[in-house]
């Protein structure tokens, strides 16, 4: 399966490189005008050490057929929540992080027995047959339509294995960071379709990340070094 980041380090990058191929050079993180000091780091890598010893981790990143503009859609995030609700009764996963963004969506998720891919393929098949107008019936693609492929998802997703401590954390931050990333928001805090403000609230993520705003340019995000 294909690597949505690939990099030496997800702390100290020397290289990033998402699933279209485009390197990015090493970044360093900041919180603008935020105390970010190493109290606020210190208590979250031990809740994350927990959480990490527990489970085997994956990010992963899903997006919709030919990148259209629908998971925020009031209908598809209904159905795309039902899915991740009846797939956990019946694959059980934790989410460490979780964002839906209007044409892909990540999801950091903790299991016991590494099966990512199964639980995925479960949430966009659930997904997909609670909205009849994206059936493979309605599908456009015809080499799709033969395999009853319907025409909301990509049909394959893009995972990075997690290998430590350090990117179980960063890549928590990504995925509360990117919706000020792509520039829906202002406030990370502002975006609805994310586990930050219930992260914040249960005391998973720092207080400070409440404070992620405009200034997280993608310039100066992702440096913890080793």
């Amino acid at each position: 399966m294909a690597l949505w980041l690939n990099s030496a380090r997800v702390g100290g990058v020397k290289v990033l490189q998402n699933h279209e191929g485009v390197s990015q050079a090493r970044r360093t993180v900041r919180l603008g005008r935020t105390d970010y000091g190493m109290n606020a780091k210190e208590c979250y890598m031990k809740n994350v050490r927990r959480y990490f010893t527990e489970s085997h981790y994956a990010f992963i990143t899903v997006s919709t057929q030919d990148r259209r503009h629908l998971l925020t859609r009031p209908a598809v995030i209904d159905a795309i929540r039902n899915a991740v609700k009846t797939t956990i009764k019946s694959h059980p996963f934790e989410i460490q992080a979780w964002v839906v963004l209007p044409d892909h969506m990540h999801l950091l998720i903790g299991v016991k027995d590494a099966g990512f891919d199964t639980r995925i393929r479960k949430i966009k098949s659930l997904t997909t047959r609670a909205l009849p107008e994206f059936s493979y019936l309605r599908q456009s693609n015809v080499s799709k339509h033969k395999r009853r492929q319907g025409c909301l998802w990509h049909n394959r997703f893009y995972d990075h294995m997690i290998r430590n401590e350090k990117e179980l954390y960063m890549y928590s931050l990504y995925c509360c960071f990117n919706p000020v990333k792509h520039g829906y928001v202002k406030r990370a805090v502002d975006w609805p379709y994310s586990t930050l403000r219930k992260g914040i609230a249960s005391g998973r993520y720092p207080d400070s990340w409440q404070y992620i705003d405009e200034s997280w340019t993608i310039d100066n995000f992702a440096s913890y070094d080793e």
